[in-house]
Order: C-alpha cells, then structure tokens, then sequence
C-alpha cells in the first residue's frame, strides 16, 4: 500500500480518536454514549486493519483501498458524532443550530457513502447488506451503482427541500429515500436472476 496513504490513515485515524476520547471532558458527558462510541471506534479499527482478510483480497487490491477509504470515513464520521453531542451543551452555536448540524451530517454521509459505495468491492461487513445482495456479486454491483447515481439527486433535493420547507424532514425522508430504491430495485433485479429471466 501507498506509503503516503499510510501516513494519511494515521493522522486521521488519530485525530478522530482523539475527538471521541475529548467527549469524557465534557461536563454533561454521557458515559454510556461514550463507551459505545469506543466500543464502534474499537471495531472500526479491527475491521480496517483486518480488511485484506475480510474482503479475501491481496493487502496491494484497489478494493481493498477503496474499503478503507469507506473505513476511514465512518471513524471520522463516528468521532464528530460523539464529539458534537458531548459538547452540544456547552457551545451555544452546537445547541442553537442542532437541526442544521444534523442536516449537515445526513448530506455529508450521503456524498461520502455515495461516492464510494460503486467501488465497493463484493463483501458481506460493508455496504447494503441485504439477503440479496450478500448472495449474488451481480446483484451487489446494481445495488451499490445505483446508490452512487442517486447520491447528487438525491442531495440536491434535500438542500433544497430543507432550506425552503423543513430540513429535518426532507433529511430523513431523503437517507430513507436513497437508501430504500437500491434495495428495493435489487431485491427485484435477485428475483430475476434466481428466475432466469436475467
């Protein structure tokens, strides 16, 4: 693997560490909150340097890389989390604007998912893990490549949902959205397969 990447995987993976650990400073910290954050932190981390084995893929695979990207963000993503929640109290501008920080992480795990999610290489630890889609490597393709095409659409209609009516609404109802038609689509497209009609 790229030297540099490594260097990158490190510094990030630190970073965000260190942001969840921050949260135990908290005045108002919720120690139970915080002990499952470390608990998924901890998971995240086996599952990152476990990937190669995981995937069935030689260390040097693009997939492989292209997994760790997924892995990378989710620690960053999970550590923002935490950290936002934990300190809400304490910074007026986390209290006063909880629904657009929110609306923010929903649009953020859209993009970053939505991006990656096509390259995703056939796994059954990382993705849309649905009984079709763990079953068939066909099935997961379609899955993950229609997630990707809905992501720019599907975002844009939520901005501009959220900015104009209501943003918590159009966020949940936009993730349910981008989230249910590749599943639901796939589930048709294994029906066909297992039918011979594809």
């Amino acid at each position: 693997m790229n030297k540099n990447f490594r260097v990158y995987e490190l510094i990030i993976g630190t970073l965000s560490f260190i942001t969840l650990i921050l949260g135990f400073f908290a005045p108002d910290t919720n120690i139970t909150l915080i002990i499952i954050g470390i608990f998924i932190y901890v998971l995240l981390i086996i599952f990152h340097v476990n990937t190669p084995k995981i995937a069935n893929l030689s260390a040097d695979n693009p997939k492989v890389k292209t997994m760790r990207r997924m892995n990378v963000f989710s620690l960053v993503l999970v550590a923002i989390c935490f950290g936002v929640i934990n300190w809400s109290s304490e910074f007026p501008f986390l209290k006063d604007n909880q629904g657009i920080i929110e609306f923010a992480i929903v649009i953020v795990v859209i993009i970053g998912i939505g991006n990656i999610a096509p390259q995703l290489p056939f796994n059954r630890y990382m993705g849309l893990r649905l009984p079709w889609t763990i079953r068939d490597e066909e099935t997961w393709k379609v899955a993950h490549r229609i997630l990707g095409y809905l992501t720019f659409p599907i975002v844009i209609i939520i901005l501009i949902g959220g900015l104009l009516v209501d943003t918590e609404e159009f966020a949940k109802w936009g993730l349910i959205t981008w989230v249910a038609i590749p599943s639901l689509y796939s589930c048709y497209y294994y029906y066909l397969r297992i039918s011979g009609k594809k």
